[in-house]
């Protein structure tokens, strides 16, 4: 789960220019208790194993939510859709490696599983086939001429709210 979640959070971090944030983020998570010094970005390394994935489902919420501090206003409501999103599936993911379980943790489980169903399509970009990211940014950049173009005849009536 935590290796799709990365798989997911870089395509989303490149795309509004917070990857290069997030590598120097992650390079500075410190050795603690079990936790390693990171020596290489994630981009960097080639496989993971598991004690690696389990480390990381420590942290990585933490390095994502500074990642995507900052930036204009208009831009936190998509800042914080992946970090609902992280949060969801990495609280899953620790009530899942319970040993045993109650109502409650099954509960607990299901109502995060719900939260991360809610907000992953913030990362439908990241998830989608080669057909569907090609067509996704063919209109992200008829989009952004059409906005350019707007800007550039209306100055006097264009707003940053058109935007969204």
């Amino acid at each position: 789960m935590t290796d799709h979640l990365q798989k997911w959070n870089f395509p989303f971090m490149k795309t509004h220019e917070r990857l290069d944030k997030y590598n120097a983020i992650w390079l500075s998570v410190p050795a603690y208790h079990d936790i390693t010094p990171k020596t290489k970005s994630y981009e960097e390394v080639s496989q993971w194993n598991g004690k690696e994935m389990k480390e990381m489902s420590q942290y990585q919420l933490g390095v994502v939510t500074q990642a995507l501090q900052g930036g204009s206003p208009a831009q936190h409501p998509i800042s914080n859709r992946p970090i609902e999103c992280t949060g969801a599936l990495l609280e899953f993911y620790m009530y899942a490696r319970y040993k045993s379980h109650n109502d409650a943790t099954l509960c607990h489980m299901e109502v995060a599983l719900h939260r991360f169903h809610t907000f992953k399509d913030v990362f439908l970009l990241g998830r989608a086939g080669k057909r569907a990211k090609a067509k996704s940014n063919t209109l992200r950049t008829q989009l952004m001429k059409m906005r350019t173009v707007d800007e550039e005849t209306n100055p006097e009536t264009w707003t940053a709210s058109k935007m969204r």
